[in-house]
C-alpha cells in the first residue's frame, strides 16, 4: 500500500489536494497542463501521426535494398525523428497519468479499512459538494469530478467483492496478501497489478469520446460542440464504437507500457511480462465495460450509471432527485440493462442517499415537546446499517449553523425526504415554516424550493466555508 500518514489530512490539506487532483485532469480556458488536453493533443495531432509512422518506416527498409545511402540516410531520419518525438510524447503522457493514480490512491485509500472508507467518503462527498451544476460546465464535470467519483466507487466495489470472496483467485490471493501485511514495504503487487490497472481503465474510459469523429457526433446545428446532445439510437451506438476504438489506441498508442531500464536479460524479461498483463487486463476491462454480464466489466460498468445519475452533467438534473438512483438501476436491473447482484453490492456501499448530500430531518424530541421544527445534516459514511437511513453530520442546532455538530443516524420518521415525516410538520402553522425558511435558507438558495417543507437543501454554500469543511473527523 502506498506509504500515508495514520490520520487524514485536515480539510484545507486535503480539499487543496483534491483540487490538485481535479486539476491534473481538466483545467478550464488552459492548454497543455491538464490530461484532458493532453489526450486532446493525441487525437488531434500524434493520431494520424502513429499511423503515418509505419508508412515511413517501409520507405527507410526500401530505400535500404535498393542501396541507395542518401535516400536511406534521409529516410532513416525521418523515421527515427518521428518515432523518437511520438516516444518522448507518449512517456510524458504516461508518466502523467501514472501520477495521477497516485495521487488518487493516496485520497482514497488508508492504512486499514476503517480509515480507507473515511478517506472514500470524504472523497465521494466533497466531490458532491464542490461539484458545478452550470451547464456551461459539462466537460469540466466529465473529464475531473465523474472521472474520479466513479474511479473511487469502483475501487470500494472492489473491495466490497474480493471480502465476499467473489473475484478471481489470483486477485484474492493478493489482496489476501496485503490485507495480512505479508507485501513488501516498498513493492505491492494487489496495488500494482489490480488498483492501478483499475483506476487506468476507469480514466480511460472517457477520453476516448475526444476523438474528431466522436466530438463531431457531438455538435449542433452551428456546428458549436454540445456535450449534453441527446443522441438518437443509432448514433448513440455509432459514438460509443467510434469511442471505444479509440480507447483502445490511447491504451497501446498514447500511452503503451513502460520501458526496461537495465541490463538483466530475465529482469526485462519478467518487466515486459508484467507489462503486457497489465496492459491486457486493462483493455479486458474497456472491453467488457460496454457488455459486462456477470462479470469483471460491473467494476466500470456500474460506478459508471451510479455517477452519471448522482452527479450533474446532464439535462434534467434535479438535486432533490439524487435518492432516485437507486430505483432507476434496479429498473435497470429488470430490463436486463445491468447486473442485479452488482448492482445491490454497490447500493449496499452507498446506500440510498449519496455522500455529501443534505438532509433537512425532525430532531428527537420528548413526547411532551412539540415538533414544530426541522434541522439540517450531510451525509457523511459509506455503508449504513439499513439503506434508507443514511449516517449523518448534524450541521445546525436550533435553527442555527454550527461546525461542531455530532454524527447520527436520520431514521424514517425523522427525514423530510420522505413523506412520513413531513406529515408530522403539515400541522404546523405556514408562518412558523416561514419563519424557519428565512432562518435556514439564504435568499440565494430559495431556488431549491418549492414548498414550505424541504425534502432536502444544497449544502454547497454551507461546505464553502472553510470552518465547514471537516465533515468526516469524528464528529
Amino acid at each position: 500500500m502506498p506509504s500515508l500518514a495514520a490520520n487524514p489530512p485536515t480539510a484545507s490539506v486535503f480539499l487543496r489536494q483534491l483540487k490538485q487532483l481535479l486539476n491534473a485532469l481538466y483545467q478550464p480556458g488552459r492548454r497543455g497542463d491538464s490530461l484532458y488536453h493532453s489526450m486532446q493533443h493525441f487525437f488531434q495531432q500524434e493520431h494520424a501521426q502513429w499511423q503515418k509512422l509505419p508508412e515511413l518506416e517501409r520507405n527507410w527498409q526500401q530505400a535500404r535494398q535498393q542501396s541507395e545511402p542518401q535516400q536511406v540516410r534521409r529516410e532513416r531520419q525521418r523515421y527515427t525523428r518521428l518515432s523518437h518525438q511520438l516516444e518522448q510524447q507518449r512517456l510524458a503522457r504516461l508518466e502523467r497519468c501514472m501520477h495521477w493514480c497516485e495521487l488518487l490512491l493516496q485520497l482514497s485509500e488508508g492504512t486499514n479499512a476503517t480509515e480507507t472508507l473515511t478517506r472514500s467518503a470524504r472523497l465521494l462527498g466533497s466531490l458532491q459538494l464542490l461539484v458545478p451544476e452550470q451547464p456551461r460546465r459539462a466537460m469540466e464535470v466529465q473529464f475531473s469530478f465523474k472521472i474520479i467519483y466513479k474511479t473511487v466507487l469502483a475501487l470500494r466495489l472492489l473491495d466490497h467483492r474480493l471480502q465476499l470472496e467473489q473475484m478471481p483467485a489470483q486477485w484474492q490471493q493478493l489482496w489476501q496478501q496485503r490485507s495480512d501485511g505479508s507485501e513488501s514495504a516498498v513493492y505491492c503487487p494487489f496495488r500494482e497489478q489490480i488498483q492501478l490497472p483499475l483506476v487506468m481503465a476507469v480514466l480511460l474510459q472517457d477520453f476516448g469520446q475526444l476523438h474528431p469523429e466522436a466530438q463531431a457526433l457531438l455538435k449542433d446545428p452551428t456546428d458549436k460542440l454540445d456535450p449534453l446532445k441527446a443522441l438518437t439510437p443509432d448514433v448513440r451506438e455509432q459514438f460509443l464504437a467510434i469511442s471505444q476504438q479509440a480507447c483502445t489506441d490511447v491504451l497501446k498508442q498514447g500511452l503503451g507500457v513502460w520501458p526496461y531500464q537495465g541490463n538483466d536479460k530475465t529482469e526485462r524479461s519478467m518487466h515486459v511480462e508484467h507489462q503486457q498483463q497489465r496492459q491486457q487486463w486493462i483493455q479486458q476491462l474497456l472491453d467488457s465495460g460496454h457488455q459486462p454480464g456477470a462479470g469483471s466489466g460491473n467494476l466500470l460498468k456500474v460506478p459508471q450509471v451510479y455517477t452519471s445519475i448522482v452527479m450533474p452533467g446532464r439535462r434534467g438534473f434535479s438535486y432533490e432527485a439524487l435518492p432516485k438512483a437507486a430505483l432507476l438501476l434496479k429498473e435497470g436491473v429488470k430490463r436486463q440493462l445491468y447486473s442485479a447482484e452488482w448492482v445491490d453490492q454497490l447500493l449496499r456501499i452507498t446506500g440510498l442517499f449519496p455522500q455529501g448530500y443534505g438532509l433537512a430531518f425532525i430532531p428527537p424530541r420528548h413526547a411532551s415537546q412539540p415538533k414544530d421544527k426541522y434541522e439540517f445534516a450531510i451525509v457523511n459514511a459509506l455503508y449504513p446499517e439499513q439503506p434508507e437511513v443514511p449516517h449523518c453530520r448534524i450541521v445546525t442546532r436550533n435553527l442555527q449553523y454550527k461546525n461542531t455538530g455530532k454524527d447520527c443516524l436520520i431514521s424514517i420518521p425523522q427525514n423530510l425526504y420522505f413523506r412520513q415525516a413531513r406529515k408530522q410538520l403539515e400541522i404546523v402553522p405556514a408562518e412558523r415554516l416561514q419563519h424557519i425558511l428565512s432562518k435556514l435558507f439564504a435568499d440565494h438558495e430559495q431556488r431549491f424550493l418549492r414548498q414550505l417543507l424541504p425534502r432536502c437543501w444544497q449544502p454547497s454554500d454551507f461546505f464553502a466555508q472553510p470552518a465547514h469543511q471537516n465533515l468526516w473527523n469524528k464528529g
